[in-house]
């Protein structure tokens, strides 16, 4: 039979071996638990490692895409801007002069006189004929002096927006080229005449028209040139305001399906409506039996919310 201090000595033992025991155990789940770590780490590593990759081929893809976009964007303006210049240069000099009694070409109405000649079937100036016979679909050309608007207009009513994304010469061009509405008719003429144009973030096309917002500006460009292939014109602003392309069914004012006024109740209707829209006051008015041009572009460089800016005048001579 054990004594006491054998028992002691015994469960002394047996309570130490359990310590080792359990602190081996302890050991163990600890370099578990580290190897654990350590496999877990890399994965984590590698699938941030991913993620930072793929965010870096996409910024740099859009960056290269804004890159490209930005290049062709103003290369075509260039190319385009070249393109105008040079049909310019085809307008013959017909001794008409300028309509701006400031400029050293000033010449008043009465002095001047067209040349006409026939070109196929069509009796039309004689200063565009090389631009009429280089692209029927030209029908005048548009100027603000002092401003970059100075450029061909086309018409093509089977077409309307033919010209929307097109050069003069038929070529996809993002800026387009200036182009009448197919209700109005720039011969005939209807009493309202509507030229489209963009709104260029380079400063082309109509984004001068925006310039109408300030009435300082306005003060300097009253007048606008509107030449056509059969006589010369001279007009007056008369209003400028911002305009809204309405959806089917929605109320508002559609100050783009004014063309032909049957009465004079139905263009004074008109006139005292687009006067209540400008920001400033414009004396000039229009009556009845008056003839219109009215251009419009988009006011924010683009389309999507249907806003617009729009300058109507008068013609005067």
């Amino acid at each position: 039979m054990m004594t006491d201090e054998e028992i002691d000595e015994l469960l002394a033992q047996i309570r130490a071996q359990q310590a080792e025991d359990q602190l081996k155990e302890e050991q163990k789940k600890k370099t578990e638990e580290a190897d654990d770590r350590r496999s877990v780490t890399p994965r984590r590593r590698t699938h941030r490692n991913l993620i930072l990759n793929l965010l870096l081929v996409f910024f740099a893809a859009v960056f290269i895409i804004s890159g490209v976009y930005l290049f062709k964007y103003y290369y075509d303006s260039k190319q385009n801007k070249k393109l105008v210049s040079s049909l310019k240069e085809m307008i013959e000099d017909d001794g008409s002069g300028s309509d701006d009694p400031s400029s050293p070409n000033y010449k008043p109405s009465n002095a001047k006189v067209p040349e006409f000649v026939t070109v196929g079937d069509r009796r039309i100036q004689r200063k565009f004929r090389a631009l009429y016979e280089k692209n029927n679909d030209f029908v005048g050309w548009l100027t603000v002096e002092g401003t970059n608007i100075d450029f061909p207009v086309m018409y093509t009513p089977d077409q309307e927006q033919k010209y929307l994304r097109k050069n003069f010469d038929g070529d996809y061009a993002l800026a387009g080229t200036l182009f009448i509405a197919a209700a109005s008719d720039p011969f005939k003429p209807t009493t309202n005449v509507i030229i489209y144009g963009h709104n260029m973030k380079d400063g082309s096309m109509f984004s001068d028209l925006l310039s109408y917002k300030d009435e300082s500006f306005y003060q300097e460009h009253k007048r606008i040139r509107f030449d056509t292939l059969e006589g010369n014109g001279t007009y007056e602003v008369i209003a400028a305001f911002p305009g809204q392309v309405l959806n089917v069914g929605e109320e508002g004012f559609r100050y783009y399906d004014f063309y032909d006024a049957a009465s004079a109740e139905e263009f004074d209707t008109y006139i005292s409506e687009i006067k209540s829209r400008c920001t400033y006051q414009i004396p000039t008015t229009a009556e009845f039996g008056d003839h219109l041009i009215t251009l419009s572009t988009c006011e924010n460089s683009g389309a999507s919310e249907g806003k617009r800016f729009v300058v109507v005048a008068k013609r005067i001579d």
